[in-house]
């Protein structure tokens, strides 16, 4: 989810930022989510930013509820999609098992408790129905790599920090959203165990997958170059 603090104020610039390469995230979030169960089409879009994800999920016969905290963000993404929700992903306003579909796009940046919000979509998420997280690599895309060398020889060097779980503002400029908001990092073990540690959450599939959303794109075919995206997929199970 963005946070208020963080985000309100940067909702027109970041729309037009992310509006010109989005639309590989959108499609791919909608694919892995698959098709709606017409008798019940409700997907929760969890952390919504300003609504440029809603329109690939209701192409898949969703009904999108967009939920965020940033009144900012909301804003904007009222001009895609009237149905939203002003809420902390960690405190859902919905029942227990009462939503078929959850979907979450560049989110574990963005919280302070990741495995919170994964166990309070948990709960929302009625049995048979499906989440999907896409987002950041946490092991390939954070503060701990100095990626000075990818733009010119598609290498990556570790920096200081990648078990260090923290909130930290990029200082290039390289990233634009990160310098304005800044992201938080996790390792990729406590990325996967909030997941894991949910007992009504059987995990489905792990992604990796490059969207195009990196601020430089590297030769095609290059098989040096890591993976920019992990996308996880699971199903919800009674308990």
């Amino acid at each position: 989810m963005t946070s208020a603090v963080r985000y309100d104020g940067h909702a027109d610039w970041y729309d037009a930022t992310f509006r010109r390469y989005g639309g590989a995230s959108a499609d791919l979030l909608a694919r892995l989510l698959g098709p709606a169960d017409p008798a019940d089409p409700v997907c929760l879009d969890i952390g919504c930013g300003t609504g440029l994800h809603a329109a690939a999920v209701s192409a898949r016969g969703h009904t999108v509820i967009g939920v965020d905290l940033s009144a900012d963000q909301l804003r904007v993404a009222a001009t895609r999609n009237p149905r939203l929700v002003r809420a902390d992903a960690g405190r859902l306003p919905f029942a227990d098992a009462s939503v078929p579909s959850v979907v979450m796009t560049y989110l574990h940046t963005d919280v302070e408790d990741f495995p919170r919000v994964i166990a309070t979509a948990a709960r929302v998420l009625r049995p048979g129905g499906r989440l999907v997280h896409l987002g950041l690599h946490p092991a390939y895309v954070g503060p701990f790599l100095d990626r000075q060398d990818e733009v010119e020889r598609h290498e990556l060097r570790l920096a200081a920090g990648y078990g260090d779980e923290r909130h930290a503002v990029d200082p290039t400029g390289r990233f634009p959203v990160r310098s304005r908001v800044g992201a938080r990092n996790l390792t990729l073990a406590t990325f996967l165990r909030a997941f894991l540690a949910q007992p009504s959450l059987r995990l489905d599939d792990v992604v990796e997958v490059d969207t195009g959303m990196r601020p430089w794109q590297p030769p095609a075919g290059d098989g040096r170059v890591v993976p920019w995206n992990l996308a996880v997929t699971a199903v919800a199970v009674p308990v």
